[in-house]
């Protein structure tokens, strides 16, 4: 009994130290996506962020795993070797992944409730800010395909970063347990669409879309658990992606693929063919543009810290023998968006998947123990 009221006591201390790194994160991205506060400032913000959430990891665990403690060592190593304190950036995904799957009675639901309900305000004001006064309009015309495109960035600063801070809202909402979630899903649809409209960001538009088309079909069977294989091969979706990016890089293309791209084939052709690909970073990379996260942490940051990364987000979802449809399809969305957006590395992305696979995994152990109390 006493057990159980510790852990109680630990979930509900957790569950408030994660609503406020969550938070943070949140509110860091969407002021840097509006160009309020240098990626500098945001960047450290965050990362100061997950102290108190390392604290309460030690305080919370009489052992660790070894594990853990392994990948904990080798990520640190990764960004002392090469001397780039950015790659922390791995080190805080271990220690998310670890603490959501192993504090005990952490309020996942309460953390994304309030994680919605911030980080739709900020992003509503900085809409409304915007549409009123015209106030943060970065807008520019491009070719695409076959003519011209008009696109605003609606207050923030550039119209793939608004889709993708939209995206992170829809990521943390489609994660709720509601009511009336096929309205709310109408509802996702249509304003999705109606910033695609001024954005004309397409990839973020496509998976927001592809999901709410699956989940209205499926209604309430998107919580059906699949297989233990299907949901393997959910797991290994990242290196599958990552290898399709490997090869558009190391093979011919056709003009008419690379327009469809904007012109990324190209690009990907040129840095390789002028920099290649490296175990550690390459300097001359760190800053040039990407599209596709796959292939800038290749090669910008080298084989090791991509190695690092893929492991990473396989483990994710690894733990769940039976993944519910909607972890698959949101999880999914995560990972394919990074095929065309440097996203894999946003945290306002990966934290509320994070917390979806580590409540479906608490979530599988609780059923599988009445199971075998019933039995």
């Amino acid at each position: 009994m006493d057990s159980e009221n510790m852990n109680k006591n630990i979930g509900v201390i957790a569950t408030k130290v994660f609503i406020f790194t969550a938070i943070t994160i949140s509110i860091m991205a969407i002021l840097n996506g509006a160009n309020i506060i240098s990626n500098n400032i945001a960047s450290i913000i965050q990362v100061l962020s997950i102290v108190p959430i390392l604290i309460l990891v030690v305080n919370s665990n009489n052992r660790f795993s070894i594990t853990f403690v392994f990948a904990l060592v080798i990520s640190i190593m990764i960004c002392i070797i090469n001397g780039s304190i950015y790659m922390i950036s791995g080190t805080m995904m271990i220690v998310f992944i670890y603490a959501l799957n192993n504090i005990p009675d952490i309020n996942y639901q309460k953390i994304l409730k309030w994680l919605t309900f911030i980080s739709a305000i900020m992003f509503g004001i900085v809409l409304i800010t915007n549409l009123l006064t015209g106030w943060g309009s970065n807008n520019y015309e491009m070719w695409r395909v076959n003519g011209f495109i008009f696109r605003k960035s609606l207050g923030f600063s550039q119209p793939n970063i608004t889709m993708l801070l939209w995206l992170s809202i829809i990521l943390t909402s489609c994660s709720l347990n509601i009511r009336m979630e096929r309205l709310v899903t109408i509802f996702i649809g249509l304003s999705t669409y109606i910033i695609y409209t001024q954005t004309q960001s397409r990839t973020s538009t496509y998976v927001i879309m592809l999901y709410c088309f699956i989940s209205l079909l499926m209604g309430k069977h998107v919580y059906d658990r699949r297989g233990k294989i299907i949901s393997k091969c959910v797991c290994i979706f990242p290196i599958i992606i990552f290898f399709i990016s490997l090869y558009v890089l190391l093979h011919p293309y056709s003009l008419w693929a690379d327009s469809i791209l904007s012109g990324r084939l190209n690009l990907y052709q040129q840095f390789y063919a002028t920099y290649g690909i490296h175990f550690l970073k390459t300097p001359e990379l760190e800053y040039a543009m990407f599209d596709n996260g796959y292939l800038q942490s290749l090669l910008a940051k080298g084989i090791i810290f991509t190695t690092q990364l893929l492991c990473i987000l396989v483990s994710m979802g690894w733990k769940i023998k039976q993944m519910r449809i909607k972890d698959m399809l949101l999880f999914s969305m995560y990972i394919i968006v990074g095929f065309t957006e440097t996203a894999l590395q946003h945290f306002e992305l990966f934290l509320p998947i994070a917390i979806l696979l580590a409540e479906s995994y608490k979530e599988e152990q609780r059923e599988n123990y009445l199971k075998r109390e019933l039995n």
